[in-house]
């Protein structure tokens, strides 16, 4: 049993060795290029695209450089348009809103109307 114990810590001192030097000389999945006091900029060595990655709290945020650098799928001009369009709707709606309460209000104002002019002919007849 304790010759057990002895070649497993031995063999978890090994690995974790071989470990640790695979880290230590640079060849690891990732390569820390630059450090500033709030960003890390790290290497993927495999494919070579760059994440800078900033630290909240415990946990490392990265953003690619695919992330930041994604080609628009659309053209300015194809973006522009669409904003002048869904602006013009967004005024069209507006303008149908408030023809609607406007034609609500005319509605109670002719209602009263016909109450006051009812409770006038009431009076007077009366």
């Amino acid at each position: 049993m304790r010759s057990f114990l002895l070649t497993l810590v031995v063999f978890l001192v090994v690995f974790l060795v071989a470990a640790l030097s695979v880290h230590a000389d640079g060849s690891g999945k990732y390569q820390i290029t630059k450090a500033t006091e709030d960003r890390v900029w790290r290497l993927n060595t495999e494919t070579g695209e760059i994440a800078v990655c900033k630290l909240e709290g415990e946990n490392l945020i990265c953003t690619t450089t695919s992330d930041a650098a994604a080609v628009p799928k659309k053209s300015y001009d194809q973006i522009t348009a669409e904003r002048e369009a869904a602006e013009k709707a967004a005024i069209a709606a507006d303008a149908e809103r408030r023809d609607r309460e406007l034609k609500m209000l005319d509605k109670i104002l002719a209602f009263f109307r016909e109450l006051l002019a009812t409770a006038m002919g009431q009076s007077s007849g009366g």
